[in-house]
């Protein structure tokens, strides 16, 4: 019998791994596709959240040293870059512009935007969440905020009504995969424990599997109390990409994060077809 295939997030807004992260026109490709799609955050010294994976903009943006000290207007005047360093003609993505686009092009079955904050709980303060309250506002359930830390999604909940929270466990195996089944399963029968309302949990992809092939599915143990689970990050490049593929699907992957969406999306399609 044919299920339907696990959901394809869009990494950083990633269409194609050869893309820059955060571009608008991928933004709108997303929205119009309904598809679920992820953004990390990070905020200027006047409280406004904007698109950037580093601490650092140069890497990212034509600008330099940290993004912390700077306000929205100097954000504004800079541009990003591309892979290979080279300026685009695009500007950074604001937080209030990606509201603004749900509201233009987002479908009402549209996948969940994924806000990645990077700032440290710490560093979030109450005008910023206040902020990103008033910001967000009725569009927070199209919205789920994911950290390592739950007590940044559990806070940005509590300050903005309507948005869902995720956990990602990564910070509770660091780098280092468990040694054995027992190991497994403490760590995912911990992951629920630490989060036991999550509405999403983030597992990166080489843990299920490494927990599958000793015999523990951390999808079933996490997903005990109605949770989904979002398994990160598979590319195209990937080796044995499509025999992973499959066994993610059959462990009861509800979502897929990937730099390539359009590559795997009809083959995730077909290996559904066939189970």
């Amino acid at each position: 019998m044919t299920q339907p295939p696990p959901r394809l997030k869009w990494h950083m807004l990633r269409r194609r791994k050869s893309d820059p992260g955060h571009l608008r026109a991928n933004l709108e490709q997303a929205l119009r596709a309904g598809a679920a799609c992820e953004v990390d955050l990070h905020f200027t010294a006047d409280g406004h959240a904007f698109c950037l994976h580093d601490d650092t903009l140069d890497r990212e943006t034509t600008g330099q040293g940290p993004a912390a000290p700077r306000s929205r207007a100097e954000i504004e005047r800079l541009f990003q870059r591309a892979a290979d360093g080279t300026p685009l003609a695009s500007r950074p993505l604001f937080l209030d512009e990606i509201v603004e686009a749900i509201g233009r092009w987002g479908r009402p079955d549209g996948g969940l935007v994924q806000l990645d904050v990077k700032a440290s709980v710490g560093e979030l303060d109450e005008a910023g969440l206040k902020r990103m309250a008033a910001v967000i506002g009725t569009t927070a359930p199209r919205f789920i905020a994911g950290a390592c830390d739950w007590r940044m999604p559990t806070r940005l909940a509590a300050a903005i009504p309507g948005i869902k929270a995720g956990f990602d466990p990564l910070d509770d195996y660091p780098r280092s995969l468990p040694p054995d089944a027992e190991s497994y399963r403490a760590l995912g029968e911990r992951t629920l424990a630490t989060a036991p309302d999550a509405a999403m949990f983030y597992l990166e992809a080489r843990l299920v599997l490494g927990g599958l092939a000793v015999g523990i599915n951390l999808v079933d143990v996490v997903a005990r109390h109605g949770a989904e689970v979002d398994v990160w990050t598979v590319d195209a490049q990937r080796p044995n990409l499509r025999a992973d593929l499959e066994t993610l699907v059959r462990a009861g992957a509800d979502q897929v994060t990937s730099n390539d969406p359009d590559i795997l999306a009809p083959l995730l399609q077909d290996i559904a077809a066939c189970l």
